[in-house]
């Protein structure tokens, strides 16, 4: 059985409800969800309220820990079918994910880091991110207001975070320039300078907590691939990743360097999958990104999981074929994985 690369997306993933439907159905999953919850006391409870109404996460506050908490209990799910994970690789908040799973931190002190980040966050300048399909060096120019940058997604997809008066302005630039944007569901500016004096001011409480070298392959959407030694167990590299690009597709490029491995994104989307995808990787998405009955839910882990622990690709199925749900994703120009 090939190892498991555990992919743990950040915000914009999310949506209601999201794997709710495996709660109280999935022991690992319920034991995983049940510690992180406890561990935010009175915060855990009014996001479990949240979670199971099916209610829409509107803030930093809200999205970040019941992420964190999803994209945890998904990846001990992983690891109790017997799957080994042979690397982990964060994007956003999923960093802190990828920090408990390969060993830099406590589920404890990553809980505790996670909340004081989103509290930090959600007081942050308002603002937003939009999409463009474009690479950032067509964007760069075209950026206004103290817009800027948050994430190089590969093949011309760039995230340009900012305030709102930034995105206006530099929609306006974008569309007289005949570049295509969307909208991005994420609650701040995250991954720009509007959330410089936020982290910053989490750094005390970085540096309360215990780090220790990573066990297994620790890739980071902030380092653009493997951080060094002493940077995984530096305090400020963590605390100040949400105000720093994320450079997907350079650390997506790298798991390569690790060796052969199946992908699994472990979180509510399936963007991270794609991307890995489009780097020659067979990957898979454990929810699909697909909202739907719980029931559904439960079908698409379950499938998810069958592919990994018998590495089968004879399941594959289009990615683009209508009603889809799990799918080993192949590589670019539709050759098998």
């Amino acid at each position: 059985m090939p190892p498991v690369a555990l992919l743990l997306p950040g915000a914009g993933a999310q949506y209601p409800a999201m794997a709710y439907g495996l709660y109280r159905y999935e022991p690992a999953f319920t034991t995983a969800m049940d510690a992180v919850l406890g561990l935010l006391g009175r915060t855990g409870e009014r996001l479990y309220r949240l979670w199971s109404s099916g209610a829409r996460l509107r803030t930093v506050a809200e999205v970040h820990p019941l992420l964190f908490a999803v994209c945890h209990a998904l990846s001990e799910t992983v690891r109790d079918r017997g799957l080994r994970p042979g690397a982990v690789l964060g994007q956003s908040v999923g960093e802190l994910v990828a920090a408990v799973q390969a060993g830099v931190l406590s589920l404890a002190d990553a809980v505790r880091l996670v909340s004081v980040q989103a509290d930090a966050l959600a007081g942050a300048p308002a603002g937003g991110a939009l999409a463009v399909a474009a690479a950032p060096p067509a964007v760069t120019p075209l950026l206004r207001g103290g817009a800027a940058v948050a994430a190089a997604n590969g093949l011309g997809q760039t995230v340009v975070s900012g305030s709102e008066f930034g995105l206006a302005a530099t929609r306006r630039a974008l569309e007289g320039a005949g570049l295509t944007w969307m909208r991005v569901q994420v609650p701040a500016g995250l991954h720009g300078p509007l959330m410089a004096e936020a982290c910053r001011d989490t750094l005390p409480a970085f540096r309360e907590a215990g780090y220790t070298l990573p066990h297994t392959p620790l890739l980071s959407g902030c380092a653009g691939g493997r951080p060094e030694p002493e940077r995984a167990v530096d305090p400020e590299f963590w605390a100040l990743q949400p105000s720093r690009p994320v450079l997907l597709d350079a650390a997506v490029g790298q798991l390569a360097t690790v060796g052969p491995l199946l992908c699994a994104e472990v979180g509510p989307g399936h963007g991270l999958a794609v991307q890995a995808r489009r780097h020659g990787h067979r990957a898979v998405s454990l929810l699909d990104g697909c909202v739907g009955a719980p029931h559904e839910e439960r079908d698409r882990l379950r499938q998810a999981l069958d592919c990994l622990v018998l590495g089968d690709t004879a399941q594959q199925r289009p990615d683009d074929a209508p009603g889809a749900t799990v799918a080993w994703l192949r590589p670019p120009g539709g050759g098998s994985a």
